[in-house]
């Protein structure tokens, strides 16, 4: 194993970004401190070569284009009903940045943040102080995140939390994949994919979980077993895709945190490259890159619609209203950690 270091341009605050590569002779991992993001995740095809899945820029300047690309996204990830919740009795006003709702931590989230930096043998460790107040979560929170390049060709996300307040917390990567390579201009339609829930989150207009948990049986969002990522965006007179347009829905796989368990797979003909995704969280939102169409990436290719799908593994969006939901709340000083492994392979 080895980790390489470079220059990654400047940050939006004139900071310099680095780039960390972790090789362990057969894929390569790269990750920024910018956003504590995933670059690069270059792993052999069924020809042996190297294929770059992840979607992303060549800098940390191109992450203007689209600031959650590859990035950690927190202090709370998804949507918060009318950027409004309360805790211990208390009412606490955040940034309604997606419509009336509260998206992703606000207007200067993680994804936005300089991390500092501890490298390891095969891993690179991003740590970041969130002050008590900032975009209106309460407490100082203590936020590090662990990625991990393991010999067998997983790429493994821990996150590790504290605050000093009673708070909430919903902590996801933001990464695209396209198996059949970043640079291949093409969508994720052809793509084979299954997904290992019973039910999903229904959601409003506003793409906002509404508290309703459905059933994917009889419907276009059963992916239990394999089929098409196109199969179900392209599919006629199913409610939640007509309404969103596409996926971007949060599968529910458990309703407690903690059980480590297979939530996805997906795989491309083209390549022969299969992802498997593990979590112990109870929930992954599958979002299908629904407004690509001008996001230029790597090597000055323009990201069409449909050009990337996301395994952004979380708790429930929207927990902070639904009171049946899997709790979000973080307890001061106790320790909130959560796992995350994208495993890769050739079929």
């Amino acid at each position: 194993m080895m980790i390489n270091i470079s220059s990654f341009g400047k940050t939006p605050m004139g900071e310099d970004a680095k780039l960390y590569t972790i090789d362990n002779g057969k894929m390569k991992v790269s990750v920024s401190d910018f956003g504590a993001r995933i670059v690069n995740i270059c792993v052999p095809d069924n020809k042996g070569n190297l294929i770059d899945v992840a979607l992303g820029f060549d800098s940390a300047e191109g992450y203007a284009q689209d600031n959650y690309i590859g990035a950690t996204i927190g202090r709370f990830a998804n949507r918060i009903e009318n950027a409004v919740f309360t805790l211990d009795g208390k009412e606490y006003k955040l940034a309604a940045n997606n419509g009336p709702n509260h998206l992703h931590g606000g207007i200067e989230g993680f994804d936005k943040k300089l991390f500092t930096v501890e490298s390891l043998e095969n891993s690179v460790k991003m740590s970041i102080v969130s002050p008590d107040m900032e975009e209106g979560f309460p407490g100082e929170l203590m936020l590090s995140v662990l990625f991990t390049l393991t010999k067998d060709n997983s790429l493994v996300i821990e996150y590790t939390v504290q605050s000093n307040k009673d708070t909430v917390v919903n902590f996801t990567n933001h990464a695209y994949f396209n198996l059949s390579g970043a640079e291949s201009g093409k969508t994720v339609e052809d793509h084979i994919m299954s997904i290992f829930a019973d039910g999903y989150c229904e959601t409003d207009k506003n793409a906002l979980a509404t508290g309703e948990i459905k059933p994917v049986k009889n419907t276009a969002m059963d992916f239990r077993r394999p089929k098409a990522v196109g199969d179900c965006i392209n599919s006629k007179g199913c409610y939640p895709i007509d309404l969103t347009g596409g996926l971007d829905h949060n599968f529910v796989l458990s309703m407690v945190r903690g059980e480590f368990k297979k939530a996805a797979e997906i795989y491309s003909k083209k390549t022969g490259i299969l992802m498997e995704t593990f979590t112990d969280e109870p929930g992954v939102q599958i979002y299908s890159a629904l407004h690509f169409g001008d996001v230029v990436g790597k090597g000055n290719v323009k990201y069409p619609r449909l050009g990337g799908i996301c395994f952004e593994t979380q708790g429930f969006p929207n927990a902070t209203s639904i009171s049946y939901f899997p709790t979000p709340v973080l307890k001061k000083d106790e320790i909130f950690y959560s796992k995350t492994e994208y495993k890769f392979s050739v079929r």
